[in-house]
């Protein structure tokens, strides 16, 4: 796996640098004629300063990109995952929420910021259909508190001081519940659970 950063400001390469793992391939690219030409490859993951360099998006998405902006919009975010962006998120976030939205891009799977999920699922026109009601009541108790309070755009750690539970049981009930609805990301689950949250 290759980390490609794209931005013309080197102050953001160093911020995005201090999320990236040691033992991880590191391309920076600043300028047009650079990213224009470089050979991007499906497990690459970008970082995009979109704010910057925008118009770029259409030429990567063989790889998997995230976009990063100063100024968040939901619906702006919302038409870039539509587009094949699989992650969007704030500029300057910090190193962890970095390399976790990298972690989780790395998996196959969207990273979007909790507001941004909690829009998607609010403005989502799917409804759960009856086998996906079936599954639901397959899940058990404590499987669909965490669901509901995924849906509900909050973090891990957030569900676990929630519910006094731990971080890694939390990810063991989410992953249990993404085998039994078969779907891989959490906002998949939170348009399941959309017609079930109080």
């Amino acid at each position: 796996m290759r980390i490609i950063m794209i931005s013309p400001n080197r102050l953001l390469h160093n911020q995005w640098n201090k999320a990236l793992a040691r033992d991880v391939e590191i391309k920076n690219l600043y300028f047009e004629e650079e990213i224009d030409s470089f050979d991007y490859k499906e497990k690459d993951i970008v970082l995009l300063d979109y704010d910057n360099l925008s118009s770029f998006l259409i030429r990567i998405l063989k790889a998997k990109v995230m976009c990063l902006s100063s100024q968040l919009d939901n619906v702006k975010g919302f038409r870039l995952l539509k587009e094949g962006a699989k992650g969007y998120g704030n500029t300057y976030m910090t190193p962890l929420n970095l390399k976790e939205a990298i972690k989780v891009i790395k998996s196959d799977k969207v990273w979007i910021y909790p507001e941004l999920m909690s829009f998607i699922i609010e403005h989502s026109t799917l409804s759960t259909t009856s086998k996906q009601d079936t599954k639901i009541n397959e899940l058990s108790t404590r499987e669909f508190d965490v669901s509901k309070l995924v849906s509900r755009g909050l973090t891990n750690k957030q569900i676990a001081n929630e519910l006094d539970i731990t971080e890694r049981t939390v990810k063991a009930h989410i992953s249990a519940v993404f085998a039994k609805f078969d779907i891989k990301d959490r906002v998949t689950l939170g348009i399941r659970m959309k017609d079930h949250v109080v």
